[in-house]
């Protein structure tokens, strides 16, 4: 049965990212598996069943901001329930993320369709939803 096997994110600083999606995945259920730190390199595997995210950063590497063009448009990450969109919602919020839409409905999509927006620490467009 063919799968997306995992996503990589380079992030610019990994200490601010490993907050940023420690909160944020560990959350919503999924696990940190994997992490491998040293002075120029660190990855970190976040995994829910066969869903694989790592947050990877190189010291060898300049970084460019992020474009919303050809390429990545957005993650989404969906929850059991409009209350977890909204719970998320508020702890983001706290932590002054970037919400580019709050919760709201979004029918265009499916009837129930519920989601908020946000960017994390590197402006890569994110969204927790509900359908």
């Amino acid at each position: 049965m063919p799968r997306i096997g995992h996503i990589i994110l380079n992030v610019s600083n990994f200490e601010i990212s490993e907050v940023f999606y420690d909160s944020l995945l560990l959350k919503i259920g999924f696990q940190s598996d994997y992490c491998d730190l040293t002075n120029d390199f660190a990855i970190k595997s976040y995994r829910l069943n066969e869903h694989n995210l790592w947050i990877r950063w190189d010291a060898g590497k300049t970084h460019e901001p992020f474009v919303r063009d050809v390429g990545l448009d957005h993650i989404a990450f969906f929850v059991d329930s409009k209350q977890e969109v909204d719970e998320m919602y508020e702890e983001l919020k706290s932590a002054n993320v970037r919400i580019t839409r709050p919760p709201a409905h979004y029918p265009e999509y499916s009837p129930e369709y519920y989601a908020c927006y946000f960017r994390d620490p590197d402006e890569v467009p994110l969204e927790v939803g509900y359908a």
